[in-house]
């Protein structure tokens, strides 16, 4: 410390140096400066005198407390309990020099702030005294301690010209060892998946919400903690534990139908042929004894119980799930093999890549394959009706029965057949009914529901994933009262998700009959479906909004005050807005929480109106197409159509946006189908395919749209390849304002309208589907 003053001093008389230039000389400085020192010294050799003076008395204190004695008797015993003393001297010493230091520093600096107004301490001498001592904890612990910290009092005044060293602080060692603790499990929850509605369903969502609770709910405000632990060390598996290199390879066996027909065949024959030889070997005498009656009639009796053993051990082989499987993966092992191509191109294994130089877009389109139901009593079904599973693209669901409701002749049965695009062969699921099926919808909510809408009016629900034939629920005369056909069905999503969560019901979906009647059903925990009547559309009259079509000469007396209805969309935003399309070419939107009344109306064809479709990149635009040769696209709040594309001279049955491109609308009739792209032709499409000889029907794009699956009459399904695309531009919401824009051209009234709607996509310009 003696040190630590001299160069407090130094700088101290240095400091006033500067500023007595001019009264002092170089004599009086060094004179002071000798003073000073010989002063600190005396003050260290009166604080030698303290620490010894303190050593005496603490030496004293000691040799008196060794004259007092602790005595205690034990087992009848004295034994000496007096504590023994602490011999190590210089551990004692060390303490009192370190409690004079801590004091000896505190007084220091009480000192130097009590002279602060005098005296200026330059940030040199502030860093070396006790002032500068701004250590953290990790400072301290890895060793880097000043000199005031520890000092030696005796080492300054035996060393008083050499600098003093400080002595580092060692750590202790510390030894960590970890061993393995028994395993406690605090939290499991395993993935499961149950159907809605059941007591395993509600069972799931009770153990939802109680992890919603403890993870993002109230639940989580409690006192966690995180223990963390590493090791430098690497474990490794010994090679004891090691198991032998598996090696798999794969076996292929082919086993035709005509095969195991063969084999059972040849079966029943074997047995047939052995109980003709067991007759023939017998003796063919008049007479025959009554013994020889009665073993023939025994042998005859056990034949044809074995014979009855084998139908029923077939019957019952064929009615096996694990049979029906195991048929089921053959086929479609078998199917690869045949339609390898088709299905490379169905999933886009070979995407023509954008740097290709000889792209060429021709629009064209080449069937992959064809879905063939097999014949039912020599009757054609049209296909009525196509749905591709929301949750998986490869499951199809084709109906079969009337699609002209007009025809002269209508089949006396119907069907519904499930296929999966790894075996086009044969469908893995199939329903059959009495009347024909007219529409069918997978749910998007429990993609395994399919609902099923027949042409006497009833509906009905079925599981695809059961291997049961037995519905999930059937309508009801009681509740749905309509015998015309049904011509559409649409899914709903529950606008109270609390109560649909509280209830375990099922989401509901609307039914549209021929006579303008739709009816809501909900799936309840019955065999029957709980249904009531949502909406009656009555025919319009006057002129509505939307285009303007001429009366007719003659005044005419409808048979009938209520239109017929055709299809049915819901908004992609709105859960409880939907709308009808009708035979008066008119689209009725309606609201779900509005019965017997809808919100308006939009003339939009001289005909019916079979199709209406939102664009996936806007909730606002939208097309639709019918029997009056045109498809025209429409934005909400305009009652004026954005573009009318035409070409044949024949009703439009089907049209779709492309789900690759924002430009492209693709449309099907009768006989062609048309690829229409607005952003560079509205005259004529830019390409027209004639798919089959028989009349088309319905259509439908796959998920990912670079397909296109069209029915016709005959029953076929047939899967399109649509080829020789232009690229997808990386702006898809753009390209599609800009087209429209350019395509109004010189209606200036209608671009102004156009611009007062403003932005009309999603957020984010992204794509809904």
């Amino acid at each position: 410390m003696s040190i630590t003053r001299v160069r407090n001093t130094a700088s101290f008389f240095k400091a006033n140096e500067d500023s007595r230039r001019s009264n002092l000389d170089a004599d009086k400085k060094k004179s002071v400066q000798v003073n000073q020192l010989f002063s600190d010294l005396g003050r260290a050799s009166k604080k030698k005198d303290a620490v010894h003076y303190y050593h005496v008395e603490t030496l004293n204190d000691v040799e008196y407390r060794a004259q007092i004695k602790v005595m205690e008797e034990v087992n009848g015993e004295k034994v000496d309990m007096t504590p023994k003393p602490i011999t190590n001297d210089a551990i004692v010493e060390q303490f009192m020099k370190f409690n004079l230091n801590v004091l000896h520093q505190i007084t220091n600096f009480t000192t130097m702030l009590s002279r602060s107004t005098i005296r200026s301490r330059t940030r040199s001498s502030m860093r070396a005294g006790i002032g500068g001592n701004k250590q953290s904890i990790d400072d301290i612990m890895n060793g880097i301690i000043f000199e005031t910290i520890n000092f030696d009092p005796y080492h300054v005044l035996e060393n008083a010209s050499n600098p003093y060293e400080p002595k580092p602080y060692k750590k202790s060692f510390v030894k960590v060892t970890l061993r393995k603790s028994v395993f406690f499990e605090l939290h499991s929850q395993s993935q499961t998946t149950a159907a809605k509605g059941t007591p395993e369903g509600e069972e799931t969502e009770r153990d939802n919400r109680a992890y919603d609770y403890l993870t993002i709910g109230k639940g989580k405000v409690r006192r966690r903690s995180d223990n963390d632990a590493q090791t430098d060390t690497v474990l490794f598996v010994s090679r004891a534990v090691n198991t032998i290199l598996l090696t798999s390879a794969t076996v292929s066996s082919y086993v035709s139908n005509f095969e195991m027909y063969d084999t059972l065949n040849n079966i029943s024959r074997d047995v047939n042929v052995s109980h003709m030889a067991s007759l023939k070997d017998m003796p063919s005498t008049p007479t025959v004894p009554d013994d020889l009656v009665m073993e023939e009639e025994f042998e005859e009796e056990e034949v044809m119980a074995e014979k009855d053993k084998i139908t029923a051990q077939t019957e019952r082989l064929l009615k096996s799930p694990e049979f029906r499987n195991a048929i089921m993966y053959v086929g479609r092992t078998l199917s690869s093999n045949m339609y390898e191509e088709g299905m490379r191109r169905f999933r886009n294994f070979d995407q023509v890549d954008r740097t290709n130089t000889e792209a060429e877009y021709n629009y064209s389109m080449s069937l992959l394959f064809r879905l063939v139901p097999e014949p039912s009593k020599g009757e054609r079904k049209a296909v009525s009706d196509i749905d591709f599973c929301r949750s998986n693209g490869d499951i199809l669901a084709v109906a079969y029965g009337l699609y002209s409701f007009s025809s002269q002749y209508v089949p006396a049965s119907g069907s519904v057949f499930v296929w999966s695009i790894k075996n086009p062969s044969e469908p893995e699921r199939a329903y059959y009914y009495n009347v024909p099926v007219t529409a069918i919808s997978f749910s998007p909510f429990l993609p395994s529901l399919l609902a099923i809408g027949l042409y006497d009016g009833s509906v009905e629900v079925r599981d695809i994933s059961s291997l049961q034939d037995t519905p999930v629920a059937v309508s009801q005369r009681a509740t749905s009262p309509g015998s015309t056909p049904v011509v559409a069905i649409r899914w709903l999503k529950q606008v109270d998700d609390n109560d649909n969560d509280e209830n375990g019901e099922i989401d509901p979906f609307l039914s549209l009959s021929q006579d303008g009647s739709v009816t809501r059903f909900r799936i309840i925990k019955s065999p029957f479906l709980l249904g009531f009547t949502q909406m009656v559309l009555e025919r319009v009259e006057g002129h509505p909004e939307g285009i303007f079509v001429h009366p007719h000469s003659r005044i005419r007396c409808e048979s009938n005050r209520h239109p017929q209805g055709l299809s049915i969309t819901t908004h992609p935003l709105h859960k409880d807005i939907y709308y009808v399309l009708t035979d008066e070419g008119c689209i009725h939107k309606c609201s779900i929480n509005y019965q017997h009344q809808y919100l308006e109306v939009l003339r939009c064809h001289d005909g019916g109106v079979t199709v209406m479709e939102f664009s996936p990149w806007s909730p606002k635009l939208f097309l639709t197409c019918g029997n009056d040769w045109c498809v025209r696209v429409w934005i909400d709040g305009i009652t004026r159509p954005l573009l009318e594309l035409q070409d044949d001279m024949t009703p439009v049955h089907w049209a779709r946006w492309s789900p690759t491109h924002s430009t492209i609308i693709v449309a099907v009739n009768r006989e062609t189908a048309s690829m229409w792209d607005f952003r560079r032709n509205l005259l004529r499409p830019m390409s027209k395919h004639k798919m089959d000889s028989s009349f088309n029907t319905v259509a439908q794009f796959s998920h990912c749209g670079r397909t296109l699956v069209i029915g016709n009459e005959r029953g076929n399904t047939l899967f399109s390849a649509i080829n020789d695309m232009p690229f997808p531009p990386h702006f898809q919401y753009d390209e599609l304002e800009k087209a429209l824009y350019k395509a109004i051209g010189s209606d200036h009234e209608l671009a102004m309208e156009l611009k007062s709607v403003g932005f009309f996509g999603y957020p984010d310009k992204k794509a809904v589907f």
